[in-house]
């Protein structure tokens, strides 16, 4: 007959195997998790950055070289106008990117690089920093290929250099994104709390959960200073077009900004969407081996 200390002994190797077992679940749930999460937000806005990127282009390929030329003048003054030339801003006309030697195809550089994507006429963006050879403070872009995108641009050169408050929304961007993902990644590695022994939960499980619970909409609250920033880049660009080009051209632009704007709302929701499916691929997996082991 076993000792009473040889069947604690094994009750205790037991248990550590359960533990360890489980430990190896919960991490392999959590990498289920953060995988789904990131399938989800990839399969949401990729599609659509595609579609707004064929669209811009399509409204910009019907141009006459004459509305080129008409626009990008009508930018030059829009620039002067608001003092931005005094500060240093430009335009940088992207033709060629140079060869690309990275072994990557260019359709995938396009996505990942700005300015390989801004050379194809798929992108136009400003940047308060130096990047690849081009000065800061410039609005780099395909003139030829993008060119009904430059009057929202100036729109984030006068939030850059013009408002301190627009400023500091536009400095939100990346801790803004980062957060959103971090959410995701929470949610992914992250368990419910619950009460143990009939206690209550401790303010900060109550946090934690509540965090949870609402990881979807807190990753698209994240989002909204960049909305905001993009939105009144639009206005003001839409509103220089509107008082100072033809209306067929104003228009355009017009067309240009709502796709535009598009493409950011859309991958806010995918980010929101990510954040809300990491926490239910990370909670039903919980669920179920926490049903096997009772």
């Amino acid at each position: 007959m076993p000792s009473i200390n040889s069947v604690g002994a094994a009750n205790n190797i037991q248990i550590q195997k359960t533990e360890s077992k489980n430990k190896k679940k919960n991490l392999l749930a959590s990498s289920v998790a953060a995988t789904g999460s990131n399938a989800v937000q990839l399969g949401a806005s990729l599609p659509l950055a595609g579609f707004v990127i064929k669209s811009m282009s399509s409204i910009n390929k019907k141009l006459s070289q004459d509305q080129v030329n008409q626009i990008m003048d009508s930018a030059d003054k829009f620039i002067n106008s608001k003092g931005l030339s005094n500060k240093g801003v430009t335009i940088q006309n992207i033709k060629s990117t140079g060869a690309n030697l990275t072994g990557v195809s260019d359709k995938i550089m396009e996505y990942i690089d700005p300015i390989k994507s801004a050379g194809a006429g798929k992108n136009a963006f400003f940047t308060n920093k130096a990047i690849s050879g081009y000065a800061g403070n410039s609005i780099l872009l395909n003139k030829d290929k993008m060119s009904t995108a430059v009057f929202h641009e100036i729109g984030h050169a006068i939030n850059y250099n013009n408002s301190k408050f627009w400023r500091f929304m536009q400095g939100m961007r990346t801790p803004a994104m980062a957060l959103a993902a971090g959410l995701a990644l929470f949610g992914a590695f992250t368990n419910k709390a619950e009460a143990k022994d009939g206690k209550e939960l401790t303010t900060g499980q109550k946090v934690k959960n509540a965090i949870r619970n609402n990881a979807g909409k807190l990753a698209f609250a994240a989002m909204i200073p960049m909305l905001a920033e993009e939105g009144m880049a639009s206005i003001r660009g839409c509103k220089w077009a509107n008082s100072n080009l033809p209306k067929e051209l104003a228009k355009k632009v017009l067309k240009t900004n709502i796709c535009g704007y598009a493409s950011y709302l859309g991958n806010a929701v995918a980010l929101g969407l990510a954040a809300l499916t990491a926490v239910k691929i990370k909670d039903h997996f919980t669920s179920k081996s926490q049903a096997k082991n009772d």
